[in-house]
Order: structure tokens, then C-alpha cells, then sequence
């Protein structure tokens, strides 16, 4: 059954059931048995996870902050190298999933170029505290303050790329506007500009409700997801990329996005690409756009 359908069938017996589903760090079983489904093919499953496992392997520190909610965060810091902290990729992970899954699948192609890797385990994900995803709202102050310990801990001369999936796109939009000027440009992959329209078209007439109740449990606005504005206003470069056939944040975002930013920016929007794959699918392109932009905007 379309899960669009279904979450409305039963929204009047389990309201509470379904906002756990769609905002809880631990989802109510039985939904999530109904609804949480494979959306990648089981090779992308499979490349993922070693590469993962792989990352993990490696020697790593191990910091901690406390969020403006009273939160103990955990981040983690990939050396390349003996020297380290002068030029780093600040990966932020998606919905559901934590710093190594999304980390790994990038941590080959910064190494090679030097870089050292910096990933958060997000609220409410991974070894970090937390109950409630923020959509980009808890997100984006959470990382914002990441960024001035990892400038407090390396000196101000640092050079950092900030790289986001999903989620983690939203929640590097979302901070464009106020990123440090360590920060030299910004990838963005397959993140929504606003959670809005994509959870009305799951939730139906029951949108509002939901929205409602997250006010008073997790304490922000849906509305404080649109990052248009945050865009408008950007402070770096800004490196898009999107799969054309992502059946999960639809590829109407990406254009969109991509219109609302003013400075200096390309994309990278691939036929055949799902959620997330395009470093699967098309790796060596997006290497060449990367590549292209450390070398334009990287000392």
C-alpha cells in the first residue's frame, strides 16, 4: 500500500504512533515494520557498509559539545595524516542514520586529497543524545556550533569543506547564511528545501495536527525547515548535486535550490540516481566537481 495512504488510514487510532514515526529517534515497531522499506538496490547496500565498516577501522579522536537543548553530542575526527586540522571535510550524515554510514562513502576521496574528516553524530542519532530529529532546525545550530569548537581546537586558519546528504543537505542550507569564513564552500546533496511539503503529502489533512503536537514536544516550527531564505543569503560557493529518480526527497528540490542561490555556484543532477547515489553511480563525476572547486576556493 502506498504509505501516503496508509499513514492515513490510520492516523485516527494512532496519531501518536505516527508523529514517533516521523520525528522519534526510536520508531513504534509495528509501523515501522509496515513502513520503513529498502530504497537502494542491495549493491549500493553493500558498498555502502564496507566502506563504513572500513572508515571505522581507522584511528579517529573522539570529541564531545553540549547543545542549546542540554544535549551531549559526539563527534569524530579522521586524521590523514600525522599534521592535521588545517584542512578538513565536515560530513553531515541524514535522517535515520549516523557519521561512519554516510562518512565512509567519502573518506577515500578526501584522504587522497589531504583532507582530514570531521563527522557529528547528529541529535538523536548515533552514539549522540537526543530524542527528536530537528528537520534542519536542531541540525544546523548543532553543526553551527561544531564549527567553532573544531576553530577553537585548530586555530582560525583552518580550511573546511562542509558536505551534506540528505538530512544532512537541508541542514547545510540551512546554515549557509552564517557558516564562519573557515568554511570555503558548501557540497550539497539531495536534501529538501522545506520539510513541508514533502511530510503534507504523506500526512494528508492530518499534516496540521502533526505539526501542532511537534511544536509542543520537540519545540520548533515545521516552517522553520524552508531554507530559501537561509540560500538567498548564502556566504560560500555551493556545490548541488541530486539524483533525477529520488523517490525519497523528490528532485524538484534541487532546481529550486539551486535557483535560490546567488553566489558562485554548479550541480551535479544524474538520470537513473536514487537518494544519496550519486557518489555510487557516478563517482568520478562528482569527484571532478569537488575537485574543481577545492582547487578554485582551497589554499
Amino acid at each position: 500500500m502506498n504509505k501516503k495512504y496508509l499513514l492515513a488510514a490510520i492516523l485516527p487510532f494512532a496519531v501518536w504512533d505516527v508523529y514517533k514515526y516521523i520525528f522519534a529517534r526510536r520508531r513504534p515497531p509495528l509501523l515501522n515494520t509496515l513502513l520503513d522499506k529498502k530504497t537502494h538496490c542491495p549493491e549500493y547496500y553493500v558498498w555502502r557498509d564496507e566502506r563504513a565498516e572500513a572508515l571505522e577501522s581507522k584511528v579517529h579522536l573522539c570529541y564531545t559539545i553540549q547543545s542549546e537543548r542540554g544535549e551531549t553530542l559526539q563527534g569524530f575526527y579522521f586524521p590523514c595524516g600525522k599534521k592535521f586540522g588545517k584542512k578538513i571535510a565536515f560530513i553531515v550524515h541524514g535522517y535515520h542514520s549516523e557519521h561512519a554510514e554516510t562518512a565512509g562513502m567519502l573518506h577515500e576521496y578526501y584522504h587522497s586529497r589531504g583532507f582530514d574528516i570531521f563527522c557529528p553524530d547528529n541529535t538523536a542519532s548515533g552514539l549522540s543524545d537526543g530524542s527528536w530529529f530537528g528537520y534542519d532546525v536542531f541540525e544546523s545550530a548543532d553543526c553551527l556550533k561544531w564549527l567553532g569548537f573544531l576553530e577553537n581546537e585548530f586555530g582560525g586558519d583552518i580550511q573546511i569543506i562542509l558536505h551534506g546528504f540528505s538530512l544532512g543537505g537541508a541542514t547545510v542550507m540551512k546554515m549557509s547564511d552564517r557558516v564562519p569564513d573557515t568554511v570555503k564552500f558548501i557540497v550539497e546533496d539531495s536534501g529538501f528545501v522545506d520539510a513541508r511539503p514533502i511530510l503534507r503529502s504523506q500526512l494528508g489533512l492530518a499534516y496540521g495536527l502533526i505539526d501542532k503536537m511537534n511544536e509542543h514536544i520537540a519545540g520548533y516550527s515545521l516552517d522553520d525547515t524552508d531554507v530559501t531564505g537561509n540560500l538567498a543569503h548564502a556566504k560560500c560557493p555551493m556545490l548541488f548535486a541530486h539524483g533525477m529518480d529520488d523517490p525519497t526527497v523528490p528532485f524538484e528540490n534541487a532546481p529550486h535550490a539551486f535557483d535560490a542561490c546567488p553566489n558562485e555556484k554548479d550541480c551535479l543532477f544524474t538520470e537513473g540516481t536514487r537518494h544519496i547515489e550519486t557518489m555510487f553511480t557516478s563517482g568520478a563525476a562528482y569527484a571532478a566537481k569537488i575537485d574543481a572547486f577545492i582547487t578554485k576556493y582551497i589554499k
